[in-house]
């Protein structure tokens, strides 16, 4: 059994049930987007909603995906043993 001060110190940042990193990523793209001159605000919000629909799914499956895939980013030459230096 996990204890509580441990999973209260591993709990991820949330923003409306979203990881605050994918949260500023959706908003960023979605700002990208409406300020560009060919850029629709319809389709701007429409991206929004939509990556933080997707991200809050992610989130509900496993709160923390997005530190989980960071660190297999960050060391993925470790599995890959054809991208090893012999």
């Amino acid at each position: 059994m996990a204890r509580p001060a441990a999973k209260a110190l591993n709990k991820p940042l949330l923003i409306v049930g979203i990881d605050r990193k994918l949260a500023g990523l959706a908003f960023i793209f979605a700002v990208i987007i409406g300020a560009n001159d060919g850029g629709s605000k319809i389709v701007a919000l429409v991206l929004f909603i939509a990556m933080c629909a997707a991200g809050r799914q992610l989130t509900r499956k496993d709160p923390n995906i997005f530190a989980v895939m960071h660190r297999v980013w960050k060391q993925k030459t470790l599995y890959d043993p054809g991208k090893r230096a012999w």
